[in-house]
Parts: C-alpha cells; structure tokens; sequence
C-alpha cells in the first residue's frame, strides 16, 4: 500500500504530470520485495485517477521508474544500487534524494550504507526521514545524533505526521483568537465538518510495526 501512495503521489499530485520537476528526474525503487516496475505499476493503476488526456504521461512517468531489490543491512546490495545509479542519465553529477518510508529500526542501517556506498560524488545529496521519528523522546534524540554523523544538517529533511496534532489541537485558539475567523466559524457559516479516513484496510501485514509504533503502544 505504501507503494501505491507514494507513487500515486508523484505523478498525480502535479509534479510529474504537469513537469514540476527537471526533466531528467528518475526514481528507483529500493526494498526486500522482488517487485518489478510492471508489477507496481498493476498495483497503482486501481487507485490513481488518470484522465484519458493523461495517459501518455503515465506511461512516460513509468519509463523513468527502476526497481532494485535488497535487504537494508547488505551493503553489497545499496553497492548494487549504486551501480543502477550510475548507469541512468546524469551518472555521478546527478542530485540524490533519498526519501525514506521506512520503520525506524532500520533508519541505522539504511543510512549507514546510504552514507558509504550510494552519494553522489558530484551532485548534492539530500535525505527524507519519514515518520515516526523515534518510538520516545530518547529514540528520536539517537536517531537524530546517528543522523548528524552521517550526513550535514542541510543534508536532512524530517517528516513526522504526529506533529500535525498540535495544530489540530489548536484549531480551537486559532477560532477564539482571529478576528477573522472568530465570527464566521459558528454554525450559522459552517455546513458541517468532515473527519475523513480513507483506508480500505487495518494492519494486515504490519503488525510487528503497529505494535512498536501504533496507538496502543
């Protein structure tokens, strides 16, 4: 599922279909499963919603993808991709963003052989950390140290979902505190307020992360 979401994402969400990014742009793959690009694409296809007009640009999408397969502590296997790196358009001057959607257990090893076997040597190097970021405050503080010793702090962007509790817990200070706001958000301007989940699944194959990472931890 995963998969789907991030792919979906980067063709629908403007950025490849409507060229948000350089035209040079490739994006490969990295994981334990033996997939391949056709097989991702199969998976894909049910979720994205593709306009006839759009369909050359999907398959245009798709030609840029790779798919490399490996375990996350083999360094021969980031090597291998590495190798696939320098084979696509750019070689060793191209930009590398590596966006990590995985569980932190393995952020250590992951980065580790992304730090010695695959930056480029020419371009910049830039890596996403998904959340979560750490299971407790002690978990976030080694990952975060483990990071800094890899790579430079412009080097690395964290994404953690958990903090957008925060701002929905605020909603209420936001409301009382705006003038603007204040006046028109009451139920004489408000229709109605949709809480929205759109997942047709529970944790099915995950849940050895849940329990490390869910919400009854």
């Amino acid at each position: 599922h995963r998969n789907v979401v991030h792919y979906s994402v980067l063709f629908l969400r403007w950025l490849f279909r409507d060229g948000l990014l350089p035209e040079q742009t490739f994006f490969v793959g990295f994981a334990r499963s033996d997939l391949t690009v056709d097989a991702i694409r199969k998976a894909c296809l049910p979720h994205m919603k593709v306009a006839d007009t759009e369909a050359d640009r999907l398959s245009a999408f798709f030609s840029r993808n790779s798919y490399i397969s490996g375990k996350y502590n083999d360094e021969g296997a980031f090597s291998n991709l590495h190798s696939h790196l320098l084979s696509l358009p750019g070689g060793a001057e191209a930009n590398r963003l590596f966006y990590l959607a995985l569980p932190p257990s393995i952020y250590h090893d992951v980065t580790k052989n992304i730090r010695h076997q695959c930056l480029s040597t020419k371009g910049w190097n830039r890596v996403i950390v998904e959340k979560p970021f750490g299971r407790d405050l002690q978990s976030s503080q080694e990952l975060s140290d483990h990071l800094s010793s890899l790579f430079t702090e412009d080097q690395i962007y964290r994404i953690d979902h958990y903090l957008g509790k925060e701002m929905v817990q605020n909603l209420m200070v936001l409301r009382f505190g705006n003038r603007i706001f204040g006046p028109i958000w009451n139920r004489e301007s408000v229709a109605c307020v949709v809480l929205t989940f759109k997942e047709p699944f529970g944790t099915q194959g995950r849940g050895g992360y849940f329990d490390d990472f869910g919400i009854i931890r």
